[in-house]
């Protein structure tokens, strides 16, 4: 008589389950980190601000030229988080290059103060003050607010080239980059106003 056996799927091993759970779990986290991640863009200058023309300045300045600290080159935000580490934002990032930025904002601010910050290759008159502007830091800080600093050289009409070093600090009112930036134009206003006081005073 033959007999007949029943054959059943052997159960999987505690090493053969384990392998199927971890594989399962990859799938899942390469389909999240597969996902887009969101990016949220900055300007650093206001839309709504409105520039003097030439014509309505009482001074004008050409800028020659913005140097920046490496750390402001990179697309993203960038954060002080000790006194010795930076943290450069992958997800926070600038809508458009400091250095644009910075032209854009400081030209709004100096025009409310009755000064024409102009491009080289926007003013061909040599009756002109002209001025290099050199960033050391322009940060928001663990301490609770932006820091700019560096030091601006001007050379007027006649010849004469001077530089001026500056320091201005503006608290931050909350957490976040949004703040961090509002904190941002404070000092490029506070920058403005000296800049102003530099080529408006008597030679």
């Amino acid at each position: 008589m033959i007999q007949q056996f029943k054959v059943f799927p052997s159960q999987p091993t505690g090493k053969a389950l384990f392998i199927g759970v971890f594989a399962l779990f990859t799938c899942v986290l390469s389909a999240c980190s597969s996902a887009p991640r969101s990016l949220t863009y900055y300007l650093l200058h206001t839309t709504g601000d409105s520039a003097f023309t030439v014509n309505k300045a009482s001074t004008a300045v050409v800028i020659d030229k913005i140097t920046l600290p490496e750390y402001l080159k990179h697309r993203g935000l960038v954060y002080q988080t000790s006194d010795t580490n930076l943290h450069i934002s992958t997800s926070h990032l600038w809508a458009e290059p400091v250095d644009e930025g910075l032209t854009k904002a400081l030209t709004s601010a100096l025009a409310s103060k009755q000064v024409s910050l102009l491009r080289p290759d926007h003013y061909a008159s040599e009756e002109a003050v002209h001025m290099a502007l050199h960033l050391n830091d322009f940060v928001s800080t663990y301490e609770g607010e932006v820091i700019l600093s560096g030091q601006y050289v001007i050379t007027h009409v006649k010849g004469q080239t001077q530089s001026y070093p500056f320091l201005f600090k503006t608290p931050l009112e909350d957490d976040g980059f949004s703040p961090s930036i509002k904190a941002m134009r404070n000092t490029i206003q506070q920058l403005a106003e000296d800049i102003r006081k530099t080529v408006t005073k008597p030679a």
